[in-house]
């Protein structure tokens, strides 16, 4: 449904650098990145999964709250730190919730944007995971 990735990172006197970049650690090519940041208290973003792309999240400052599920169980997982990445895979739902006034959320995805690829309903999400759980 998930995975949580430690991002690879050097410390010296300077202070310290994270990367993410195309090789074995990460399930797919980055084709995309783009950035949260100034959400208001109590908003949401996110909300829709997608059908082909997959997603790599992280707490580039700040923290926030991200639901994942596959229509039958959710889980929260908190990110808080620069050295974790959640990958969101396609056909799961995700919510991102809960931000600090001082988040900036990094996303990187697989594909370009393409709107036919997003399921933005939840009831039309769980009708499609339905669907394709029959034909498996």
């Amino acid at each position: 449904m998930y995975t949580l990735y430690n991002i690879k990172g050097v410390s010296d006197e300077r202070g310290e650098l994270f990367f993410v970049q195309n090789d074995a650690e990460i399930p797919f090519k980055i084709e995309r990145c783009f950035w949260i940041k100034n959400v208001p208290a109590g908003e949401k973003r996110g909300c829709h999964a997608h059908r082909t792309c997959g997603e790599l999240i992280i707490a580039a400052a700040g923290k926030f709250c991200v639901d994942v599920t596959n229509g039958k169980q959710t889980e929260i997982i908190t990110l808080d730190s620069t050295d974790k990445a959640l990958y969101i895979p396609p056909y799961t739902w995700c919510e991102l919730h809960d931000f600090t006034p001082d988040s900036l959320c990094l996303c990187m995805a697989s594909q370009p944007y393409i709107a036919e690829g997003y399921i933005d309903n939840y009831e039309a999400y769980r009708e499609e995971m339905l669907n394709r759980n029959k034909k498996n």
